[in-house]
């Protein structure tokens, strides 16, 4: 018996993926909160480098929005996300919106 059978890589990506999704039901949300955490993370931190402060919440909005076009190429393959992770990601990236929009006050750009 063994713990995790190994996906069939002849298949392509897509089948490696599924597969992996399909014994390990983590995997894809795992993906998805490491891309989401990489940019915001990593584009702040560069911003604070550049110009000496970071706009968080942009930077929350722009993985956001990368976060929600990967979830959407991954809900094209069947198994890999389901809609209820697409809706928590969609609903993740309003939130990071309305924190941008309220964060403004008026005459900032």
């Amino acid at each position: 018996m063994t713990l995790f059978d190994e996906p069939n890589l002849t298949g392509g990506i897509d089948d490696a993926l599924i597969s992996t999704a399909q014994e390990v039901p983590t995997f894809p949300i795992m993906i998805l909160v490491f891309v989401f955490f990489t940019i915001l993370l990593g584009g702040a931190t560069a911003q604070k480098k550049r110009t000496g402060s970071s706009d968080v919440p942009m930077w929350a909005v722009l993985a956001g929005l990368s976060t929600t076009f990967l979830a959407l190429i991954m809900t094209m393959g069947e198994g890999i996300i389901d809609l209820a992770t697409l809706g928590i990601v969609i609903a993740v990236t309003i939130l990071c919106g309305l924190w941008f929009f309220l964060s403004k006050v008026r005459g900032e750009q």
